[in-house]
């Protein structure tokens, strides 16, 4: 059957293309992904430059954001139009003629309407994860016609109306825009989307209880584009070390935490306060780092500087390990049910020596002037750290412990520090 759709006709390099919009639910009955075109699976590997769809993340990802979120908005659908001979497009120029003033004429030959005879077949070049989310969300079931455990189909969304950049098929020219458009889009970096991030509670908690002027560390002083810093650098942390560390410490009182899907309000409200709470105690009663946050300005740029080249507390890295290490220290004694409070800990971290120069860190955050970095060493160094900040750990677990720490290649870890 015939349909008329509003279009815009335009241009870019020797591509003409067509901007039509349609409703969702329209949208995933004309829109046919490539695997389900006749003789997909005979075309060589080459000629498939559609990739498959991950179906797990539409259920996990895309459906739920339709699902949970009323302002939900998705780009334009880049289609490319198979059979698409009897495809033909009227400018409104055409329709109106002479009722069309001239200072409009040259305008309105881009606007119009175009006419799909209904033999056409519509395939995403890109955008197929995006449909089957919407089939996902509309219908409440996955790709086998099954329901998706934990989503409620949302039959408003059918009602939603997506836009089409509509492309007369051609095996070259089709292949060269998915390729341009998926294969080489450059991903957000990980510090960019924690910037952005509004259903990830833990990246809500750092922009909002942790960084800022009235918060524990001034936003001036974060660096919210890379991992490191240089030694010149003037901040004092990083984004991403302030997430992963703030992660570690809420997962320890609320378990698993769900990074796509913020939790109730009362939740919300807790885990703000818990952590707000110790990065401004942290802050406040770690020696090194209220040194360094003593002077947010300009000024006090030297003394952030030298902190970093001369103690590890400087460093993102050790920064990370150091959280990691309090929450193991503060575990809730199996025996008296009783947890070491967060001042007793900063005060022990206190009294830890944490010059580059120790030879004591070498294995552990240093391998000779190179600072060791990654998941991997974070985790250890937490461990090793708590250890010599006094948690109470069992003959086998400290034999583990100097196990892992000889094959990284010590020779003899460290006696916990003198505590007093």
């Amino acid at each position: 059957m015939a349909s008329v759709l509003p279009a815009m006709r335009g241009k870019f390099g020797t591509t003409e293309y067509y901007i039509v919009t349609m409703p969702a639910k329209e949208l995933t009955e004309k829109l046919t992904i490539p695997r389900e075109i006749e003789g997909w699976e005979d075309l060589s590997l080459e000629e498939r430059y559609q990739r498959d769809i991950n179906y797990n993340r539409v259920k996990s990802q895309i459906a739920r954001y339709l699902v949970d979120e009323d302002d939900r908005f998705f780009g334009a659908f880049i289609v490319s139009v198979l059979n698409a001979t009897s495809l033909e497009f009227e400018p409104i120029t055409n329709i109106y003629k002479g009722n069309v003033p001239n200072l409009y004429r040259s305008a309105g030959d881009a606007f119009g309407f175009l006419t799909l005879q209904g033999r056409e077949v519509l395939v995403p070049l890109d955008g197929q994860h995006r449909l089957a989310a919407l089939k996902f969300a509309i219908s409440g079931k996955d790709e086998k016609q099954q329901p998706i455990s934990g989503l409620e189909s949302r039959t408003d969304i059918a009602e939603d109306m997506c836009t089409l950049m509509l492309i007369v098929h051609d095996p070259d020219k089709s292949r060269k825009i998915f390729n341009k458009v998926n294969r080489y889009a450059k991903k957000t970096t990980k510090a960019e989307n924690l910037i952005t991030a509004d259903d990830d509670i833990v990246a809500v908690i750092v922009r909002e209880e942790i960084v800022g002027t009235s918060n524990a560390i001034p936003d001036s002083l974060v660096n919210t584009k890379a991992n490191t810093l240089p030694a010149g650098a003037r901040e004092f942390t990083t984004l991403s070390t302030l997430y992963e560390a703030t992660k570690y410490l809420l997962e320890d009182t609320h378990s698993s935490i769900n990074t796509a899907t913020l939790p109730d309000i009362a939740t919300q409200r807790l885990m703000k306060r818990e952590a707000k709470e110790f990065w401004e105690q942290l802050c406040s009663d770690l020696d090194l780092f209220s040194s360094a946050l003593h002077d947010p300005s300009e000024n006090g740029d030297s003394r952030r500087q030298e902190i970093r080249r001369d103690f590890l507390l400087g460093k993102p890295v050790a920064q990370w390990a150091l959280v990691q290490a309090i929450v193991r220290l503060r575990t809730e004694n199996q025996a008296t049910g009783e947890r070491m409070s967060l001042g007793e800990a900063i005060r022990r971290g206190n009294q830890l020596d944490w010059s580059v120069s120790d030879s004591r860190w070498q294995q552990v955050l240093m391998n000779g002037k190179k600072v060791l970095a990654g998941k991997a060493a974070v985790n250890f160094a937490s461990c090793v750290i708590a250890y010599w900040l006094g948690q109470d750990l069992s003959e086998p677990e400290v034999n583990k412990l100097e196990e892992r720490y000889n094959q990284g290649g010590g020779t003899n870890l460290a006696a916990p520090i003198e505590l007093t």
